[in-house]
């Protein structure tokens, strides 16, 4: 009886060890998530706020130029020849200002950046001397392509006056920075506000350096993680105006500083950017490894550039149109001031051939080229990352334009950049190994305690209640059974019936019956 209740008790406890395991197994998870999640949140004061505000990264811009080689033979009719110039290496500071915490569960701010240039990084200083085309003359002759011919002679007169010539060389800096173009502060006079550049200097980042990109209203997480980082507003607005439909101006995803936890390989994340004037999709490309963490690579997918005729939802963006300009190239005119100005990825990489195969120099490379963000999947927080865009100009055919005239329509590549964090700093390096890494082993470890003790346990028992109830031979399990000298014997508890029949001795019988008389 004895022996009975503690294998009850055994057994009890083997099962209440295997249900245990199945308990962690369904609410480890959640549970540390929501721990983690509760530190995510954006707090005013807190220090996540701290980090967030000012964050401890060191991202740098690399700008690479296109320098053309062969503009005379070009203009006669050659396909252009590029060189490839850079990086010119700028290191970034970014700060986040003019922050306001609303009752909504979400948070305001502008990102304001600085840029400082690095020579040790960068092929050369910013004097160097780059030749590619004369864009504000691009810009005059796209806007004036459809004009009246009179127009069109009337611009050509002012170009000739001017000096204006397709092709300029300017330095690294200036093309940075700006310059001063006299096409441009002609062009406020004559042209509507919301035609014309803004600036009467060109420069691909001109007013950049201690700028702002617009103001963003994200959520917190407060109430929602699964909106955590998300952009509520731009600028005051939920959508923008330059596109077709509702959907493809929607201002969706994040800044790309933080995306929601929780990360699977099914996961479409949407980063807003405002170089693109549009939402990003992100989709899974790989799993990937970064400083001891393991994580996911996402990046855009391939078709996001895509004809109208492969993908017929990008008929949306194709304003002005058609014919479309597609197959890998994505045209942003319509929100930059009506310029020619088209993007696709550096090198024309996932683009259709034709627009390769029309110049000479671009080799396109995934390593170098690809646009991608590692994140870590239980925070969603970016591990490494790395925004590539190349910055192309439709030339336009416009024969009545004289200094125009020899110039014929191409996708002109004119520079490309990249935009990132190569590193995350050392303590938060270690917070990440430590929100990624620790709980799926401590999980494995409690799993593989509670489940292998458990069973052992409860097998244990089984096969000991078998034998005993059955009676089985099995040294160990049945206390019935001994093992002596390589046999199993029956040990035999029952008293000897010859002396104890009757409850008294028979003298008349001896214990040995062969020799009574």
């Amino acid at each position: 009886m004895h022996r009975s209740n503690c294998l009850v008790c055994l057994g009890m406890l083997g099962l209440l060890m295997v249900v245990l395991g199945v308990v962690v197994t369904v609410v480890f998870d959640p549970l540390v998530n929501s721990f983690i999640n509760q530190e995510l949140v954006i707090r005013n004061g807190s220090d996540m706020y701290k980090e967030w505000k000012n964050p401890p990264v060191v991202p740098h811009l690399q700008v690479y130029f296109f320098n053309v080689t062969n503009k005379e033979e070009f203009l006669a009719g050659d396909k252009p020849v590029f060189q490839e110039v850079g990086p010119y290496c700028y290191r970034e500071h970014w700060k986040k200002v003019n922050v306001k915490f609303h009752n909504n569960g979400s948070v305001s701010y502008e990102t304001q950046k600085f840029y400082f240039f690095e020579r040790n990084a960068s092929v050369g200083p910013e004097e160097d001397v780059i030749t590619t085309l004369n864009i504000p003359m691009m810009t005059a002759l796209s806007q004036w392509r459809f004009a009246a011919r009179l127009a069109k002679l009337a611009l050509s007169s002012m170009l000739e006056v001017l000096g204006t010539q397709p092709f300029v060389t300017k330095t690294v800096g200036q093309f940075m920075w700006g310059y001063d173009d006299p096409l441009l502060k002609i062009a406020k006079d004559i042209i509507p506000p919301d035609q014309r550049l803004p600036y009467e200097q060109f420069g691909f980042f001109i007013k950049k350096n201690g700028s702002t990109d617009g103001l963003l209203n994200v959520y917190t997480g407060e109430y929602d993680m699964t909106k955590y980082a998300t952009i509520n507003t731009y600028n005051y607005k939920n959508k923008l105006h330059y596109w077709k439909t509702d959907s493809c101006n929607k201002v969706q995803g994040s800044d790309g500083s933080s995306f929601p936890p929780e990360v699977v390989r099914d996961t479409t994340l949407y980063m807003f950017n405002e170089n693109l004037c549009r939402s990003v999709p992100l989709t899974y490309w790989h799993n990937i490894e970064d400083f001891g963490i393991e994580g996911m690579r996402f990046s855009p997918p391939p078709d996001i550039f895509a004809d109208v005729s492969t993908k017929p939802e990008n008929e949306c963006y194709c304003v002005g149109g058609p014919p479309c300009i597609g197959g890998g190239v994505f045209n942003i005119s319509s929100c930059k001031f009506g310029s020619p100005t088209l993007v696709s990825w550096p090198h024309f990489y996932q683009a259709d051939p034709k627009y390769r195969e029309a110049v000479i120099g671009l080799k396109p490379n995934a390593d170098k080229h690809a646009m991608f963000i590692d994140l870590a999947p239980r925070t969603g927080t970016p591990l490494r990352a790395q925004a590539r865009l190349q910055i192309n100009i439709a030339v336009p055919y416009v024969p009545e334009v004289h200094p125009a005239a020899k110039l014929r329509e191409i996708i002109f590549p004119v520079l490309w950049f990249e935009d990132g964090v190569a590193e995350l700093p050392g303590n938060l390096l270690e917070l990440l190994r430590l929100s990624e890494n620790t709980p799926p082993v401590a999980k494995l470890s409690m799993l593989l305690a509670l489940y292998s003790i458990g069973f052992i346990i409860v097998v244990f028992v089984v096969i000991a209640f078998l034998t005993t109830h059955y009676d089985l031979p099995v040294p160990y399990f049945n206390p019935n059974f001994t093992h002596r000298e390589g046999k199993t014997t029956k040990v035999n508890n029952t008293p000897d019936r010859k002396s104890h029949l009757t409850g008294h001795t028979n003298t008349m019988v001896s214990n040995d019956p062969e020799n009574d008389a």
